[in-house]
């Protein structure tokens, strides 16, 4: 793999467990050897943790309603 724009581009897939295992296995093999790109994956998985945890009511008035704007126009809810 060598290169950290692909890890970023190929993350969600390997957190949720969706990567081909040759895919997985060089991304594993660049992480043994990229102490940022692991500092980046902390980070994201941290983030992605408490996002879920969070319920409307922690949000903002403001905040709710152009995530909610957002998420209309592109057509989830």
């Amino acid at each position: 793999m060598g290169d950290c724009s692909r890890l970023v581009a190929l993350l969600t897939e390997y957190l949720e467990g969706r990567l081909p295992q040759d895919l997985r296995s060089d991304l594993e093999q660049h992480l043994e050897a990229c102490p940022e790109c692991v500092t980046f994956v902390r980070t994201f998985r941290s983030t992605v943790s408490l996002c879920q945890s969070l319920t409307e009511q922690d949000l903002p008035p403001e905040l709710r309603l152009r995530l909610r704007a957002f998420l209309d126009e592109h057509g989830r809810s």
